[in-house]
This record gives structure tokens, C-alpha cells and sequence, in this order.
């Protein structure tokens, strides 16, 4: 096990305290909520969605979330942003974690914002995301908003390899999160394809190493659209899901979006067991405080 060399910033949304060392908080699970072909999203250009679908969802999380001692967001995606408020207020008045604004552009996430702002729910919003594309007038009207919490995507066509990505937070999203005022700053080191993620594992460590930034990734895509592995069926599928965000969770992720909500216990009982074990080394043999949420007091 170890140590990051850089002091870990620790960021606090909501119930959530994203960031540390291995084992000193929970790994936030993000699970995502009205994608593509979701079965709770009827219509996406108007909001329309099944409330008892997503209700048994997001209870189903929550319930494993707190049986195992681990911490969640919801990662709320929408095409449209008056859509895309209305589904983020509803899963704030179901639970009581943070959410994930996941607009697919500028265009759409930054008026949600201003929504959620004028129905008071900008405090538990986080943007998702600040990347490489978003321009000034973008970043002055987040200002203007008062927007507190976002990530900051490491993709740019420039900036595929570990010390490249470094660069691009350095040198670009940092500087545009400070002119936005952002407060609360998390790192995705952005995965490309499913053999790419070592990339996104050796990113992640230089990132807390370097800058001591929360810093997690999201192989939900890309191992939900292996095909190899779907011909042994799902127990196996399910293995290989399991198997992925563990990989993931050693890199020493703050947070991991795992995909699909539905499929939270698939992995959220793989993941909180590496957190019970790494807090339990923190504790026992490194002497160090540890979170009072944590999965070492609930699983074993």
C-alpha cells in the first residue's frame, strides 16, 4: 500500500469528503441516471421520466451505499438543459448526496446550473465538466452564477499520456477553475478505450502525487462495450465490471463512475471491501485518523 508524497486535498460537497489518502475517506461511487436507453428516460428533450423506476434506482443505491460505509453521487445526465434541471431537482428531493450536472455541452449544462442556482440546489451541483474547449465567456458567466464545484476533464487531442494531461491541469483547467472561482475542484483523467486505462491508472497517482488533487476516472464506457466478455455471460460480465473498478480503485481514485446505477451491486461491495482494507492499514500500521464513515466499521 501507499502514500501519496503531496499533502491531499480534501474537498467537502454536500455530505461528501472527496480526496485524501488511500483509506482515510471512502471512495465516492458515482452511478449514472437517466443515459442513453435508460429505461427510466421516456422522453429526453421534454424531461419526461418513469418516477418509479428511477425511485427504486436510486434507493437501491443509497441502501447498499450506506450498508457498506462508502459515499455517493449521482451522475445526472441530460441533452437539454430545462430537462436536465427538472431531473436533477427530482433526484435532490429523493436523496441527499450530490449530483453530477453531466450536460453533453456548454450549452446545455451551464443554464442548468443557472437553474438549479434559482431553486437553491447549486451548493450540492457539481459541473461536469471544465475541459479544454471551454472558452472565456463560458468561464465568466460560471462566475457570475456562482458556481462552487466542478470537475475538471484532462482530454485534449495534445494530451493523451500522463505528464501531457499534468500539463493541461497546470497549465490551462486550473488557471480557467480559478477565473470561474470554482471552489471545490475534481479531476478526471479521462479514459479513451478500455486498454487505455493503465494511461488513466499511472495519471491518476502523478496527478495526486504532483498536485494532491481528488482525482478519480470513468470506465463505464468502455468496459460496458466489450463484447468479448458478454459471450460467457453476465455472471462473467458482471466479474469483469467488478474487476475493473477495483483497478481503478488502486490507483488510489478518489472517486470511480462506474456506470449505470443498476449495476451498484455489481461493484460497490468489491470496492468498499478495498476500502475497509486500506483503512485498516492506515489505521493499524501507519497510526493515521481515518474517516468515522468508513467500510472497515460496516463490512467486516
Amino acid at each position: 500500500m501507499f502514500n501519496f508524497e503531496k499533502e491531499q486535498k480534501i474537498v467537502k460537497i454536500g455530505n461528501v469528503k472527496m480526496g485524501g489518502q488511500p483509506g482515510e475517506n471512502p471512495i465516492v461511487m458515482i452511478g449514472t441516471v437517466f443515459y442513453k436507453n435508460h429505461p427510466a428516460l421516456l422522453d429526453e428533450k421534454t424531461g419526461k421520466f418513469d418516477k418509479k423506476i428511477i425511485e427504486q434506482e436510486l434507493n437501491d443505491f443509497t441502501s447498499i451505499i450506506e450498508e457498506t460505509g462508502m459515499q455517493a453521487i449521482i451522475d445526472i445526465v441530460g441533452a437539454y438543459s430545462e430537462p436536465l434541471i427538472k431531473e436533477c431537482a427530482y433526484v435532490a428531493d429523493q436523496v441527499e448526496c450530490p449530483f453530477l450536472v453531466d450536460g453533453l455541452n456548454d450549452e446545455s449544462r451551464i443554464p442548468a446550473m443557472e437553474g438549479l442556482k434559482e431553486i437553491g440546489l447549486l451548493d450540492r451541483a457539481i459541473l461536469n465538466s471544465i475541459d479544454d474547449n471551454t472558452n472565456d465567456e463560458n468561464l465568466n458567466k460560471l462566475k457570475e452564477i456562482g458556481v462552487k464545484n466542478a470537475v475538471l476533464l484532462a482530454f485534449g487531442t495534445k494530451y493523451i499520456f500522463p505528464d501531457k494531461k499534468v500539463i493541461l491541469l497546470e497549465e490551462k483547467l486550473i488557471p480557467s477553475a480559478q477565473k470561474a472561482n470554482i471552489e471545490n475542484i475534481i479531476v478526471d483523467t479521462a479514459v479513451l478505450d478500455l486498454p487505455s486505462i493503465s494511461i488513466n491508472v499511472e495519471t491518476t497517482r502523478l496527478v495526486k502525487n504532483k498536485l494532491g488533487s481528488p482525482t478519480g476516472f470513468a470506465p463505464a464506457n468502455a468496459i460496458y462495450g466489450w463484447n468479448f466478455v458478454k459471450k460467457y455471460g453476465e455472471s462473467a460480465r458482471c466479474g469483469a465490471i467488478a474487476s475493473l473498478m477495483a483497478y481503478c480503485a488502486d490507483a488510489g481514485s478518489d472517486f470511480i463512475l462506474f456506470g449505470p446505477i443498476k449495476f451498484a451491486k455489481c461493484v460497490v461491495p468489491s470496492i468498499a471491501l478495498i476500502c475497509g482494507i486500506n483503512s485498516y492499514y492506515r489505521k493499524r500500521i501507519l497510526r493515521k485518523n481515518i474517516s468515522e464513515m468508513t467500510p472497515l466499521k460496516k463490512i467486516f
